[in-house]
Parts: structure tokens; sequence; C-alpha cells
């Protein structure tokens, strides 16, 4: 049975950090054994598209879009997505077609600039029409054998997940040592764990239980507060 050990501290920036070690109590991996690795595969290219999101009262979250978004110089950046219309969506298209937090919505019902947009996304409408700027995504595969750690120290701040260090000795850092051209390193974001997108801890739960990790991954910062 694996179990999972979570210590958080608080860091000078305000986020808080969660090393993730899995271990397991009831046997030991032999000697010399290391995890399974997969070579990282990008699962999606920057891409601009656009979508429409009507209001479904059948669905949890159908009034909402279900995101925060923060301003950036190339638009308005989701920062964190919940049960709404975009996750909705999310579920019912291919990987490839999904929208994550550190996406830019570039528009929405035609307005493109910042307070525009907000305003848009603000208004009670039955449909949203929105113009999405979709960033590159990598899925790295790995696989947790007894007695081994997983490496990764996590940050969060308001949802979203990030990584903040790679432990030395680790099946993260075997994975890096196997993957020099596209590591898991501090700063990356992480959007997806497994089959979930939505809520940090949920994503957290799901590192800490699951013997095999499908890990999408995007290059990115902790973001600042919403508008």
């Amino acid at each position: 049975m694996h179990c999972c050990c979570l210590s958080a501290e608080s860091q000078p920036d305000g986020d808080q950090v969660i090393n993730v070690i899995t271990s397991d109590s009831a046997s030991a991996t032999p000697a010399g054994e290391v995890a399974p690795i997969r070579t990282p595969t990008s699962i999606g290219v920057q891409r601009k598209f656009t979508l429409q999101l009507k209001k479904d009262a059948t669905i949890e979250g159908g009034s909402k879009l279900g995101v925060t978004v923060v301003k950036a110089e190339s638009g308005m950046v989701i920062k964190t997505m919940e049960n709404g219309l975009m996750e909705n969506y999310n579920k019912h298209v291919a990987p490839e077609q999904r929208i994550y937090p550190g996406d830019r919505i570039v528009a929405v019902s035609g307005a493109s600039d910042m307070d525009g947009i907000v305003e848009k996304m603000r208004e009670p409408v039955e449909v949203w029409t929105l113009d999405v700027q979709a960033m590159r995504t990598w899925e790295v595969v790995l696989t947790k054998p007894d007695e081994a750690e997983m490496g990764l120290v996590l940050g969060w701040r308001s949802g979203v997940l990030a990584v903040s260090a790679v432990k030395d000795s680790s099946i993260t850092a075997e994975h890096n040592k196997a993957n020099p051209d596209a590591p898991i390193k501090a700063g990356m974001l992480i959007v997806a764990v497994n089959d979930i997108r939505a809520g940090a801890w949920k994503m957290v739960q799901e590192m800490k239980e699951a013997t095999t990790l499908r890990i999408l991954l995007r290059e990115g910062t902790l973001l600042a507060s919403p508008p």
C-alpha cells in the first residue's frame, strides 16, 4: 500500500511548498531497479482557435465559465479552472484541444481589450464566444516503484500548481537524466495529473495515491492575483 508524506512550509514570497515523497511500507524495490521512464510527448503546439460556450442547466457549474484570469501583455491568462462550462468542454474533446491554465483568452464576444474581455466574461449572457491562444503542453509518464521518492517540491498560489524544485536521487531526477532535452524543472506549471485538471489539491492527492502518473506540464510561472 502506498503512502505519501506531505510537508508544507511558508516561503518568503508567500507560496506554500509541498514535498511529495512516495514510499511503500510493505516491500522494498529490488536493488538496482529503477522506475520505468517514457520520453515526454508534446500533445499540443501553440495554436489559436475559437469556441462557443452555452449555458447548460443540466451540468454542474453550467451557468458560468469556471475560470479565473490575470492580465498579461499577450491577453488574459487563464489562471485556475473549476467546474463550469470550460471544464465541461474539456471533458468532451481530445487532449490536444483542451484548455489549460496558462492559455490566453485574446477576445470574448468581440471584445479584445483587457477591460472589455473582463466585462464580457462577467455578463449574464446565454452564450460566450472566446478566442483562445493555447500554449504548448508536454505529457510525462512516471511510474512509482516501491520505496521510491517522487522528488517533486510543489508550490501553489491561488490554486496554481507549479514545480518549485526537483530533489536529487528521485524518480523525477532519473527522468531528467534520461530526457535532458525535456526535463521537469522548477517554474513549470502542472496543468493536469491523469484525468484531473481542476483543483491543485486534487492533483496533489492523485500524485500521492496513483502508481502511474500522466503529468501534463507547461513552461510558466506563478501568477499574480486576478483582476
